[in-house]
């Protein structure tokens, strides 16, 4: 197959013409499109609500005092032990998720 192009040179306002007919009745007038942004410049966003602020706060002042030092101490000990890299810890917090219906 060859494409055989029309115009060799730079196109110019004066050179441009229409695909149109002469007859054909006019179209409505098209909208440019916005270009999507490319994958360099893509960024997420999140804003919380002042409702989201407040429950925070109430959540890490009651989570702070159920953890105590000695406690908070055991679990960082378990975690880092390997403790909890089992299948069955791993199911159980799968199954926890989908009860909690975050998913």
């Amino acid at each position: 197959m060859h494409i055989y192009s029309k115009h060799t040179g730079a196109l110019s306002p004066d050179a441009a013409h229409s695909t149109q007919p002469a007859d054909a009745p006019e179209r409505a007038v098209v909208s440019p499109v916005v270009p999507t942004p490319s994958s360099s410049d893509r960024s997420d966003k999140v804003q919380i609500s002042d409702a989201g602020r407040a429950l925070a706060a109430r959540g890490s002042d009651r989570v702070s005092s159920d953890l105590d030092p000695a406690r908070s101490a055991s679990i960082r000990h378990r975690i880092l032990s390997g403790a909890y890299d089992t299948v069955q810890v791993v199911d159980a917090v799968a199954r926890r998720l989908l009860a909690s219906g975050d998913l």
